[in-house]
C-alpha cells in the first residue's frame, strides 16, 4: 500500500532521518516504507541530487534514508524545502493559476484603503529556483499582464526583511504562501492549499507601491499646506498694534490703583492672540473671576468662545489648541491660540495663589480669603463716591418736594463743603472716615421729607427747625398756609359728611322700617285672616303698640310681631286639629251607634239629644278626643242595655 506523503515528511525528523527521497529515474517522491533496502532503493537526496541508502531492513533501528560515507560533507538541510518547492511547482504549472490576496494601504486618515481586491491571476513560463539577480525565487511566472511573479513558499520562516528588500528593489510582484498550518496534509491534496486556502500576502505589489507613493506624495502637500496654513497664522499672531479697549482699560487702572498690578503685563510688548492690550484682556479676566460667585465656575474654554467675535485676532477665532501646540513645536515656539493664551493666565493666577481650580474639570474659583480682602479694598475706595451719592439723593428728594416760587438750593458741592465745616473737617474727610458725622448729616437730611409728608398730611406736626444749611423757607411758609388750608377744609368736609350722614342714616332707618312693615304683611297674610285688623291691634305687654308700629320701631319690634304671629299661627293649627280629631270621633260614635241601635230613627236621634250621663252634653259634641268618645261608647251600651231590659231598643 502506498504512504500518503505529508508536507512534514518532506523534512528530516527531530533526530535528523530522512524519510522521503526523489526516485533516481522520474523525480518522484518515494517514502522510506515503500522502497528496497539499501542501494537498491534507487533513490537520491532532494538537496545535494546524490544517491541515498534505505536503511528499512532491520528491525532495532528506525526505518529512514541515509547519505553515503563518503556523501557526508553535503549540507541536505534544504532537501525538504527543495521537494516542497518542487510539489509547489508543479501544482501552479500544471493548473498555470493562483490566487493573489487583497491589498491596503493606510490612507491619509489612518483608515485602510483597498487597493486591490483577491483575485485569481493566470500564469505562463513557470519555473523553480530560477537565479534572478542575487536572489532565488522558489518560484517565478509571468502573469497575463506580462509581470513577472515571485512566490516563495514558507514553511516555518518567512521571507526575512533583507531577501524582502532586495526583491522590492527589482519590481517584481512577489507572493508568500504560508503553508506551516497545512504540514499534515498529504502532498497529493495539497492543489487547493497552495493556489487558493493557505495564508498569504503580497511582500511587493506595484499596484499598493503606487498607491503608497500617491499617498506620500499627499501627505507631503499636506504637509506643506499645513507648514504654510501655520506660517499665516504666525504672522497673524505676531502683526499688528493692540487697541486700547476704554472699559477693559478701565479694569486695569482699578487693579494698579488696588496694588494687583503683579497679576497683570502692564509693560509688555509680546505678540497675542487678541487685538487689545495683553494687559487689559488680563484684568477683563481678573474682574470676571471677582464677580462669579460659587455656581458660576470660570473655564478657559468658554471665555475663549465668548471673546472669540469681539477681541480675537481674525483668522485665530477657531484654531484648536492640538494645532496650536502643533505650530509651537514644528513652527514659532511662541504661537498660543486665544484658548491657550487664557488658560496660561488662569494657570499664572493659580499658581500665584489667587484662584483654585475645581478637582474635577477645568474651572477655576478665585479663593474666598482672596476675594474677601479685595472686596473690602474696593468698599473703601468706593465709599467716598457712594457716600456723596447718598447725600445727593437725599438733597435730590427734598429738591423734589420744592415748588418752582419756593426758591432754589445752593450748589451740591458746595452745601457740602459747608456742611464739613460744620463738623471741622473737609468734605472728602466728611465722606471717608469711620465717624458718626456721615450718619448724623443723612439723619438730619431724612428727617425732612418726613416732616413735609406729615404736614402734607395736615398732621400736627411742625417742621424742624433744622434746615440742614438748605434754603427751604419760602417751602416751609408754603407748607404751613397749605396746611392752615387744609384743616380748614377738612373741617368743613367734616360738618357736611356729618350732615349728609345723618340724612343717610333717616333715609335707611326709614327704608328698613318700611321693609319690616313688608315683611310683617308678607308673613301675617299665612298667619291671620285680616292682616289689617292685626297689624292695627295692639299686642299686649308693648304699651298699646299696634303690630305696625313695633315692626317700624326696631328690630326687636319686628321680632315681637313675628312671635305674635307664630302665636297665632300656633294656635290656629292646633284648633285646626282638635277639629280635625271632633270630626273623626264622631265618625267613629255614628259608625257604632248605628251598628248598636237597630231602627234608624232612634239612631239618627240619640247622638244629637243632650244627655244628663255626659253632662248635659249632645254626644255628637261631647267627643272631642279618644278619651270621650270611649265614654260614649260605655253610655250608649249603658242605655242600649236599658231599652233591651224595657223590650225597646
Amino acid at each position: 500500500m502506498t504512504t500518503k506523503i505529508t508536507i512534514a515528511d518532506l523534512f528530516p525528523h527531530d533526530e535528523g532521518m530522512i524519510l522521503v527521497a526523489k526516485d533516481a529515474v522520474n523525480g518522484s517522491l518515494r517514502h522510506i516504507s515503500e522502497v528496497a533496502n539499501g542501494l537498491a532503493c534507487g533513490c537520491k537526496c532532494f538537496g545535494c541530487d546524490r544517491q541515498l541508502i534505505a536503511r528499512n531492513g532491520g528491525e532495532v533501528r528506525a526505518h529512514s534514508f541515509a547519505h553515503r560515507p563518503e556523501d557526508m560533507v553535503y549540507d541536505c538541510t534544504t532537501a525538504g524545502e527543495t521537494a516542497l518547492h518542487i510539489r509547489a511547482k508543479e501544482i501552479i504549472a500544471q493548473h498555470r493559476r493562483v490566487t493573489l490576496p487583497a491589498t491596503s494601504v493606510v490612507g491619509l486618515d489612518g483608515n485602510t484603503i483597498e487597493v486591490t481586491p483577491e483575485r485569481s491571476v493566470e500564469l505562463t513560463d513557470v519555473r523553480l529556483e530560477m537565479v534572478a539577480g542575487e536572489l532565488i525565487p522558489d518560484v517565478t511566472a509571468t502573469m497575463s499582464d506580462g509581470r513577472r511573479i515571485f512566490i516563495e513558499i514558507a514553511n516555518t520562516h518567512l521571507c526575512p526583511p533583507s531577501k524582502i528588500e532586495k526583491l522590492d528593489a527589482m519590481s517584481v510582484e512577489v507572493l508568500e504562501i504560508m503553508v506551516s498550518a497545512y504540514r499534515a496534509v498529504p502532498l497529493d491534496e495539497l492543489d487547493d492549499t497552495i493556489l487558493d486556502l493557505a495564508p498569504r500576502r503580497l511582500i511587493h505589489s506595484a499596484e499598493v507601491k503606487a498607491k503608497a507613493a500617491e499617498i506620500a506624495e499627499d501627505r507631503q502637500r499636506q504637509e506643506a499646506a499645513k507648514r504654510a496654513e501655520a506660517q499665516r497664522l504666525v504672522d497673524i499672531y505676531r502683526e499688528g498694534y493692540p487697541r486700547n479697549h476704554k472699559q477693559a482699560q478701565t479694569l486695569v487702572d482699578a487693579m494698579v490703583r488696588r496694588g494687583l498690578s503683579a497679576h497683570l503685563d502692564t509693560d509688555d510688548d509680546r505678540p497675542s492672540a487678541f487685538i487689545v492690550y495683553r494687559r487689559q484682556w488680563q484684568a477683563a479676566i481678573f474682574d470676571r473671576l471677582y464677580q462669579a460667585d460659587n455656581n458660576q465656575p470660570l473655564i478657559a474654554l468658554d471665555i475663549a468662545k465668548s471673546w472669540s467675535e469681539r477681541w480675537a485676532k481674525p483668522g485665530l477665532r477657531n484654531v484648536k489648541s492640538e494645532h496650536a501646540r502643533w505650530i509651537a513645536s514644528e513652527v514659532a515656539e511662541d504661537f498660543k491660540s486665544p484658548y491657550e493664551e487664557i488658560a496660561a493666565y488662569l494657570a499664572r493666577l493659580q499658581a500665584a495663589g489667587v484662584v483654585y481650580k475645581a478637582s474635577r474639570g477645568n474651572a477655576y474659583y478665585m479663593h474666598y480669603r482672596f476675594k474677601e480682602d479685595l472686596r473690602a479694598v474696593i468698599e473703601k475706595e468706593g465709599l467716598p463716591a457712594k457716600r456723596k451719592s447718598q447725600l445727593l439723593g437725599a438733597v435730590k428728594a427734598i429738591a423734589d418736594l420744592m415748588q418752582p416760587y419756593d426758591g432754589g438750593l445752593e450748589d451740591f458741592d458746595k452745601w457740602l463743603k459747608g456742611r464739613a465745616t460744620e463738623y471741622s473737617m473737609r468734605d472728602q474727610t466728611l465722606l471717608s472716615n469711620e465717624g458718626v458725622e456721615f450718619n448724623d448729616l443723612m439723619a438730619r437730611l431724612l428727617k425732612i421729607p418726613a416732616a413735609v409728608a406729615d404736614i402734607q398730611r395736615s398732621y400736627p406736626n411742625e417742621l424742624p427747625e433744622d434746615m440742614v444749611g438748605l434754603a427751604l423757607g419760602g417751602m416751609y411758609q408754603r407748607l404751613r398756609i397749605e396746611r392752615d388750608r387744609a384743616r380748614e377744609r377738612a373741617e368743613a368736609e367734616r360738618t357736611a359728611r356729618l350732615e349728609r350722614e345723618a340724612v343717610a342714616t333717616a333715609e335707611r332707618l326709614a327704608r328698613e322700617a318700611a321693609d319690616r312693615v313688608a315683611k310683617i304683611e308678607e308673613q301675617a297674610i299665612f298667619a291671620v285672616k285680616d292682616v289689617e285688623v292685626f297689624l292695627g291691634t295692639p299686642i299686649p305687654g308693648h304699651d298699646g303698640k299696634t303690630s305696625r308700629e313695633l315692626a317700624a320701631e326696631s328690630a326687636s319690634g319686628f321680632m315681637a310681631v313675628q312671635r305674635e304671629l307664630d302665636r297665632l299661627a300656633e294656635a290656629e293649627r292646633e284648633a285646626a286639629a282638635a277639629e280635625k280629631l271632633h270630626k273623626e270621633m264622631v265618625g267613629k260614635l255614628w259608625d257604632r251607634v248605628y251598628s248598636r241601635i237597630s231602627r234608624r230613627d232612634r239612631a239618627d236621634l240619640w247622638p244629637t239629644q243632650a244627655w244628663k250621663e255626659l253632662g248635659g252634653v249632645k254626644p255628637i259634641d261631647y267627643c272631642k278626643d279618644k278619651k270621650a268618645l270611649e265614654r260614649c261608647f260605655e253610655f250608649l251600651e249603658e242605655w242600649v242595655k236599658s231599652e233591651q231590659r224595657r223590650g225597646r231598643r
